[in-house]
């Protein structure tokens, strides 16, 4: 059911955005407001505080975003206030760039490695990932030392495992078998 919501109300929001011809930056907005709470989770814990009032907690966000974010995302924070749905913010906003993404094609990944990738290995592989999924393919680097070399790319529910590792554990399973 949370699930639904969230996809109701992420539509909802990028129907107006669309509208108005904000839609990445209104992407920008709900990201950085959801980082934000994450962060100040004390700021988050009002928010979500069933025991405030709605009145403090939308004169909580006016302070805190007046002027700073486009008006409907002011009147979308206020609007999960009032129907009590702001809990589900974080899961609204994933929703959101899930949808934004798939109207143009996009698709975000993280691409494991044991040493930082390069720039240019890092676009290299971007490149290549867009290529096999017919999309713009945007990846982050985490770092994994348990790969020893090579590399591990999840995107879209796909995995790609290039790893060292991977190879070794396939070598010995070959030589076990044989």
């Amino acid at each position: 059911m949370e699930l639904e919501a969230a996809m109701t109300y992420a539509n909802a929001l990028y129907g107006a955005a669309s509208d108005l011809g904000h839609i990445s930056e209104v992407r920008e907005e709900i990201c950085e407001i959801s980082r934000l709470t994450r962060d100040e989770k004390e700021f988050g814990d009002l928010l979500t505080n069933p025991g405030m009032a709605k009145e403090k907690k939308k004169a909580m966000l006016q302070a805190v975003f007046e002027g700073k974010v486009h008006q409907e995302v002011m009147n979308f924070l206020y609007i999960l206030i009032d129907k009590d749905r702001i809990h589900g913010f974080h899961r609204m906003v994933r929703q959101y760039c899930k949808i934004d993404d798939e109207m143009n094609a996009t698709s975000d990944g993280v691409i494991y490695s044991a040493v930082e990738l390069s720039e240019e290995q890092l676009a290299k592989f971007e490149e290549e990932a867009g290529k096999l999924l017919h999309k713009t393919v945007k990846l982050r680097n985490k770092l994994d030392p348990k790969l020893i070399g090579g590399i591990k790319l999840f995107v879209d529910g796909k995995v790609v495992d290039a790893s060292l590792a991977s190879r070794l554990e396939a070598l010995t399973d070959k030589i076990r078998n044989s």
